[in-house]
């Protein structure tokens, strides 16, 4: 689910966090980030659950209907292939998926208006009416459909954002790469899935956990020798000139640079430059690409860039 760019950013606003605090507990830090990652997946597990939630819905609006004095023949005869969805049941019977919603608290139990603004706002929709409407059902049909809902719906929708933001501050990062997480989760399921369908885990492997918290501690431990390579670098620039976010994207670069032996030069450039156009300036954007391509050279001719395999240098 998390890329080496969500990864990055997260030790990004870990590590300015930390150095804007008068704490110097690693452990803490380390602490903090796994606390990160593990909300992170929670958001996960929220967006999974916010579907089930819109499918109890429906199932409550055809029931109260059937219990109307005057039930209409539309309310006692009602379309339930929203709630047959067949991956909204797969969704449903998941035991990994139920087994994370029960074990903690869900954002939505305690926020109904959302969800039935939501619901509303769906079925009021195009998307719905055509879905309902069309006799045709297959398992592709149901699944391309759950996916334009969530895409429509839920991954675009500011409101829902600004709620998730507001209930956790690890969330505002993660909004997009949870919803692609989702989608795929989605993608995924076949019509030969069972309730033993597996979620996505957190990290592609465990490579890019032990990433995360290396490239944490390392930079950290080496921050006084890369501020010194970057004045030296940036040698018309005084160094309270260049800004705290812009000088530790550039550490965070070179501690890549000099301890990441697999990970290509040209990934490092690309993907900070990247981490700054969210982060810094336009300006500061070139500022740091010279800069890092200048440390580029200089490791080059001093050996001290040293890269293995795929990585090669060259």
């Amino acid at each position: 689910m998390l890329n080496r760019r969500h990864i990055r950013i997260k030790v990004l606003q870990l590590l300015y966090a930390f150095f804007h605090s008068e704490s110097d507990d690693l452990m803490k830090l380390e602490r903090e980030l796994e606390k990160s990652f593990n909300k992170t997946y929670d958001l996960y597990i929220h967006m999974l659950a916010l579907l089930l939630n819109l499918k109890s819905l429906a199932e409550q609006k055809i029931e109260k209907g059937k219990n109307k004095l005057l039930p209409s023949r539309e309310d006692l005869d009602p379309n339930t292939k929203f709630i047959d969805n067949q991956v909204l049941n797969l969704l449903s019977k998941n035991l990994s998926l139920l087994e994370k919603i029960d074990s903690e608290p869900i954002c939505w139990e305690d926020n109904k208006e959302i969800q039935t603004k939501l619901f509303r706002q769906i079925l009021d929709s195009d998307l719905y009416d055509d879905y309902m409407t069309n006799s045709q059902s297959s398992f592709i049909d149901d699944r391309k459909f759950i996916s334009a809902l969530f895409a429509e719906f839920i991954a675009a929708n500011e409101d829902l954002h600004s709620f998730l933001q507001e209930n956790s501050i690890y969330w505002s990062d993660d909004f997009i790469s949870v919803n692609l997480a989702v989608v795929k989760t989605i993608k995924s399921f076949k019509p030969d899935s069972d309730e033993y369908a597996r979620m996505l885990p957190l990290f592609k492997s465990e490579d890019d956990k032990q990433y995360a918290f290396n490239l944490l501690k390392r930079t950290l431990a080496n921050a006084t020798d890369y501020k010194k390579y970057i004045v030296e670098t940036a040698s018309n620039w005084e160094e309270d000139r260049i800004s705290d976010m812009d000088q530790l994207i550039m550490q965070m670069s070179i501690c890549e640079l000099l301890n990441f032996e697999t990970i290509p030069v040209k990934v490092t450039l690309n993907e900070y430059i990247e981490v700054s156009k969210d982060y810094s300036s336009q300006k500061s954007k070139v500022f740091i690409n010279g800069v890092i391509d200048k440390l580029v050279i200089r490791f080059k001719k001093e050996g001290k860039l040293k890269k293995i395999g795929r990585g090669l240098v060259e």
